[in-house]
């Protein structure tokens, strides 16, 4: 119950994320994508504890729409080392599209409840591997790139 209540408090907020972005009408920033990845990882998350794939997808794809996004928003601190930060945000995008892939075939499976045509447990640990290597891309790139710690 309390993961369950976890997940809709992360939706809601990625929903009053979203919606003020659209209000404002403005071009998002390279910190408000990252705002809403973060609180995708978290969906996520809570998705791989539970074993709940609903929300993965659609998190997945907003998280690969942005590191694409990310490829044309190169921050000035990054000019000077533009290769080594699109390799970031191009290995955002293969991880996050990965977990988009796999979710979808563990939804699928879960929802036909077919029993022995597919290796699920390796398809999880596929998938907590992709979670992992998006968050250790996003630890590497603000190691590199941000201006200062955040307290």
């Amino acid at each position: 119950m309390r993961q369950r209540r976890l997940a809709l408090a992360c939706v809601a907020i990625i929903a009053v994320v979203v919606t003020s972005a659209s209000v404002a009408g403005a071009k998002s920033t390279i910190k408000e994508f990252m705002g809403e990845n973060f609180a995708g990882m978290h969906t996520i998350l809570v998705a791989l504890i539970t074993s709940n794939y609903a929300s993965v997808p659609a998190q997945a794809a907003v998280i690969r729409d942005h590191a694409e996004q990310l490829t044309e928003l190169v921050p000035d601190r990054a000019k000077n080392e533009r290769d080594q930060f699109l390799s970031y945000a191009y290995n955002l995008k293969s991880h996050a599209q990965d977990l988009k892939v796999i979710a979808e075939l563990l939804i699928k499976h879960d929802q036909e409840k077919k029993d022995g045509d597919l290796s699920t447990d390796q398809l999880r640990e596929a998938l907590a591997a992709h979670y992992g290597g998006m968050v250790t891309t996003c630890v590497a790139c603000h190691n590199r790139y941000r201006p200062q710690i955040i307290r």
